[in-house]
């Protein structure tokens, strides 16, 4: 009788059975884990696993805590360029965090001290309207502006497609725009917005790279690099200093296809602003919980 196999099916394994086990693994992830001379600041810092994950899946962003006590103004945007008369000379805001009347007499402060100005400057806020008023009260009045526009320190934007790049003043902070505002003939100027102190601080950029492998889910638009996860604070939650993530709202999951990521072994975790400018978190401490599923 001649067989009806080479008989290979006998030496091989049952294929069927080999099946890899789809494992959950919950991890914490907390800054103050780091190497603190490497990653001396808390909004940047390398994360090792306890043991390498093979053949990850997702990645799933389930609980935590991220500190939200931030500077109303940081060095970054805290200088603008303001003539008196024939003198320009640059304004600097002094880092801290600022309530709208606070930051009305933060601002009186650095005019009167400029150094060269002859002007006595007053800065108050219309409690209805949250516009910022400046009125010189001393005489002669000179003529002044604040030079948004064409002053050494302006806010960027790309010439292709006209959307701001990076924020490098504290025009809106203030209630101002991208443009040169001058004092009328007695020596008032009024912002033509609201003071706005959150402006672009009321949402913070989750970023994460897993072994040089970047873990963007999120696509954002004006050429900006994409992110993992977005968090948005409100007042309150700002004022508390921390925000407690909630999965209804602050949840997020990065799935590889089609091929799982062969190994993870660490975590690069930063904190930015919508610019990609690593935020200030005044070294409050970071907390994230992340549930991996990976093959074994």
């Amino acid at each position: 009788m001649n067989p009806t196999s080479s008989g290979q099916h006998v030496l091989m394994n049952d294929q069927s059975k080999i099946k890899r086990a789809i494992r959950n693994t919950t991890i914490v992830v907390n800054s103050r884990d780091r190497n603190y001379l490497t990653y001396p600041n808390s909004n940047h810092f390398r994360w090792t696993l306890r043991r390498p994950l093979t053949n990850v899946m997702s990645i799933e962003l389930m609980n935590g805590s991220v500190p939200v006590f931030l500077y109303t103004i940081q060095p970054e945007w805290a200088s603008f360029t303001f003539r008196e008369s024939y003198n320009r000379m640059l304004i600097t805001l002094r880092e801290g965090y600022y309530t709208e009347s606070e930051l009305c007499i933060e601002l009186q402060t650095q005019l009167n001290n400029a150094g060269f100005t002859q002007n006595t400057y007053v800065v108050t806020i219309n409690p209805r309207t949250k516009q910022i008023i400046i009125t010189v009260t001393s005489v002669p009045v000179f003529s002044y502006s604040f030079m948004f526009f064409s002053g050494e320190k302006k806010d960027d934007i790309d010439i292709n497609t006209l959307s701001m790049t990076s924020i490098n003043t504290p025009a809106r902070v203030l209630g101002f725009g991208m443009n040169d505002y001058a004092s009328d003939l007695s020596g008032t100027l009024i912002s033509p917005l609201p003071m706005d102190l959150d402006n672009f601080l009321n949402r913070m950029y989750l970023y994460i790279d897993a072994d040089g492998k970047n873990l963007s889910r999120m696509e954002l638009g004006g050429g900006r690099m994409d992110c993992f996860h977005v968090f948005y604070i409100d007042s309150n939650t700002r004022n508390s200093g921390y925000l407690l993530l909630d999965k209804q709202t602050d949840h997020s999951i990065y799935s590889s296809s089609p091929a799982p990521i062969a190994r993870i072994a660490n975590l690069e975790i930063s904190i930015r602003d919508e610019f990609n400018r690593f935020i200030n978190l005044n070294h409050r401490e970071l907390n994230l919980v992340f549930e991996i599923t990976h093959l074994e």
